[in-house]
């Protein structure tokens, strides 16, 4: 089977360090191993055309505007679908994983954003992930978050985490290699990733502090109705109080009513507050009439003749 670990840290930083441990595992277990330094790759950012996802909604495959040869996105996607495992390592930047995954991240639906189905329809197992985080500091707080929902999407929007580490306290190129828990735990990410491979049903391995027992986040959201949610799975629930202290959260459900399941598909689509799920949109089959085109057009006129863009000076 094969393994894909993509790092979006520094070349040969603390990054790749854990990364490339977690990968000589695998290969050790008789893996097929490829890595990537996404920093080689060249992803336009998308515009919000909307030109893949109309195509999407009228059962045509899905293309970018841009021309494939524009740059590396396809190559890169046609890396993450062939793979069985991937895992992503990334720094904290402000907090967060570095901008370029979001860049990547918001190109997938160009190249076919189900990875799962096309899997499926070669009688292959869905994609099983792990994830990487490293921290100069400990201002960390949302990194494994976000680079955990990242990693997820990239894969075909299904939670198929199986393991995620941190270790922060590491500035310097090179530190990594003075943390020998962190390489240790490295290691024993690359053989969770292992152990799940191929398996129609995954066990997550991670040991992260986490309340969401779907995407392993230990982030909340408080709703007007009193309840809490987690942001990313959007499954509701009640907190647990025990001695005055928050021990956990009772959820109404697992992953079979978040919003990466069927139910979760077609509140997106058709069920969102005020009937305005996502086909009911304008440009999504829509039925407007005359006067909306109208008000729409010269809104759109509008906004192009007022408060003209200030470009950057030309290069060179």
């Amino acid at each position: 089977m094969k393994v894909l670990g993509i790092s979006a840290g520094r070349p040969e930083g603390n990054s790749e360090i854990l990364l490339k441990e977690a990968l000589k595992v695998c290969e050790a277990n008789g893996q097929e191993v490829t890595f990537i330094r996404l920093h080689d790759y060249y992803i336009k950012p998308c515009i919000g055309c909307e030109f893949c996802t109309t195509l999407l909604s009228s059962g045509k495959p899905p293309r970018c505007k841009y021309d494939w040869s524009e740059d590396d996105i396809r190559f890169l996607m046609d890396q993450i679908q062939a793979s069985d495992g991937v895992i992503i390592a990334a720094p904290a930047y402000q907090l967060m994983p570095p901008g370029i995954i979001t860049v990547v991240l918001n190109r997938i639906h160009s190249c076919g954003a189900d990875n799962h189905t096309a899997r499926a329809n070669e009688g292959k197992n869905k994609t099983v992930c792990a994830t990487i985080g490293v921290g100069g500091s400990d201002w960390v707080s949302l990194l494994l978050p976000l680079l955990n929902l990242m990693t997820t999407e990239l894969i075909g929007s299904q939670m198929r985490l199986v393991d995620q580490m941190e270790v922060h306290g590491i500035p310097l190129k090179g530190m990594a290699a003075l943390m020998p828990k962190g390489l240790e735990r490295a290691r024993l990410l690359g053989e969770n990733v292992c152990a799940e491979l191929g398996k129609p049903q995954h066990t997550y391995h991670g040991t992260q502090v986490e309340v969401c027992p779907i995407c392993h986040s230990n982030l909340l959201e408080y709703r007007k109705n009193g309840r809490v949610a987690c942001p990313f799975c959007d499954v509701e629930g009640d907190v647990i109080v025990e001695d005055g202290k928050m021990t956990g959260v009772k959820w109404d459900g697992g992953i079979e009513v978040s919003r990466w399941s069927k139910h979760g598909t077609a509140h997106h689509d058709n069920e969102m507050e005020q009937g305005t799920g996502i086909k009911r949109l304008p440009g999504h089959r829509f039925e407007f009439s005359d006067e909306h085109k109208k008000t729409m057009s010269a809104a759109i006129e509008n906004v192009r003749n007022t408060y003209q863009p200030l470009k950057p000076p030309a290069r060179g």
